[in-house]
């Protein structure tokens, strides 16, 4: 018999991506840490392969998780929920389960990656532990419609149907949709009674007034980055920025992005928002002003466009002029006066881009919103309107920082919905075959 002509099954998981893979591992593992016999476990995936947003993940080196797992970095309209989760599995049970898989991880600085610094290796890793633990995978396999009354019955787009005593929808949020992310379990969770909040786009570029951006795409700084919302400062992240056609990217603009989306409602921000970088600390400004009054006696018949030459590469310097100076950048250096100089300076210490918004949900590498976690349960991830029912994951609404925190996320809440499934299937619960 075709594993996939079975009529029911134990457990039916939506989705194979980090939280779905590591929900069908933690069921069988749990049922066989309690001297049960394994579940059937059938897992429909709408790409044609496993893992495909894993495999992109931290530029395909997979950033697994942090050792800076403060609460600050996990965001959710139900603020305690993350935390409540993360203290029934927690990061390091997180990075247990993953060394049982055969995961070893290494780190750079705080952050965490598989030694191999591949993410096909933690996909490969994950797609061994599931064959052996005989979870089927059903690839190609659209879903369109669940349906729930004494179980549940789930529909795919050829036509075929699948029923199972328990149903774990994990099949992400609503961004990079190249990955199969389409938001297609919020329609689900719906119809079956659940609210969603609307997703909005995370760790995502942001929109700026682009004509400084543009003249200096491609370009990158390290620098101090400040996030301020109707003048208020709300995010600060020191690391590269990217300027580009559009307006900004880069690491440190990616962490601070989910503060700008946070504070839009469809696709206009309701505060002004700003982001202002800082490109030398105190110490080195003020070498800088001595500096600057001397190439002004120095270098007196050179164009002010020149004024920055070897301080800031070129062409950042003579935009960053242009910023500072209404004046024509072909006058001579000797022309600039003190004032000037300060001003100089002063964008050195903050140069500000007025915020537009951000990219779409395609570009974002998260998603802000999902399923309202107070509708499901803490200890456990199952719904609290339909029984047997769980989500984990990005359908969640629980977003994190850029940094390893939504892998930490998935594979925490993957693995209490996959144990928390696994303990309330019957002992004597056995999947009909239907001969």
């Amino acid at each position: 018999m075709d594993n996939l002509d079975r009529k029911r099954w134990d457990l039916i998981i939506i989705g194979a991506g980090a939280s779905g893979m590591t929900a069908a591992i933690a069921f069988q593992k749990i049922r066989l840490l309690s001297g049960k016999e394994k579940g059937t476990v059938l897992i429909l995936e709408k790409n044609e392969r496993v893992g495909k947003k894993v495999l992109a993940t931290g530029n395909g080196r997979c950033n697994l998780s942090n050792k800076d797992m403060s609460l600050s970095h996990f965001h959710s309209h139900e603020t305690d929920f993350p935390g409540k989760v993360l203290s029934n599995v927690t990061p390091l049970a997180c990075l247990s389960f993953l060394s049982e898989i055969g995961i070893v991880t290494t780190s750079e600085g705080d952050k965490l990656f598989p030694m191999s610094k591949t993410s096909a290796s933690v996909v490969d890793a994950f797609r061994y532990a599931m064959d052996e633990l005989d979870v089927v995978i059903a690839q190609d396999a659209s879903v369109t419609d669940v349906v729930k009354e004494d179980i549940f019955t789930i529909t795919c787009e050829d036509g075929r149907t699948f029923s199972s005593d328990l149903l774990i929808v994990a099949c992400g949020g609503a961004c990079a949709s190249y990955s199969g992310t389409t938001g297609d379990g919020y329609k689900w969770l719906s119809k079956l009674g659940h609210k969603v909040f609307a997703p909005k786009p995370s760790i995502v570029q942001l929109l700026t007034e682009n004509s400084v951006t543009k003249a200096l795409s491609g370009l990158r700084l390290d620098c101090e980055l400040t996030l301020t919302a109707d003048g208020n400062v709300v995010a600060e992240q020191y690391g590269e920025v990217l300027f580009t056609d559009y307006g900004l990217s880069g690491p440190a603009v990616l962490q601070v992005s989910g503060e700008v989306s946070r504070r839009m409602r469809k696709d206009r921000l309701m505060v002004p928002v700003k982001v202002s970088l800082r490109l030398f600390d105190e110490q080195t400004l003020m070498g800088i002003e001595e500096e600057l009054k001397e190439r002004r006696k120095t270098f007196a018949v050179r164009p002010t466009d020149q004024f920055l030459l070897s301080i800031l590469p070129q062409k950042i310097g003579t935009m960053l002029l242009k910023t500072a100076l209404e004046r024509p950048m072909t006058l001579p250096v000797s022309t600039l006066t003190d004032g000037d100089i300060k001003k100089i300076l002063s964008t050195m210490r903050s140069w500000n881009f007025t915020v537009l918004g951000t990219r779409s949900l395609e570009q974002a590498q998260t998603t802000i919103g999902g399923a309202d976690c107070a509708e499901f349960s803490e200890e456990s991830l199952e719904s609290k309107l339909v029984p047997g029912l769980f989500a984990c994951g990005e359908l969640l609404d629980v977003d994190g920082d850029c940094g390893g925190y939504n892998l930490t996320w998935a594979f925490a809440s993957g693995i209490l919905a996959g144990r928390s499934a696994a303990m309330l299937l019957p002992d004597n619960t056995e999947a009909q075959d239907g001969n």
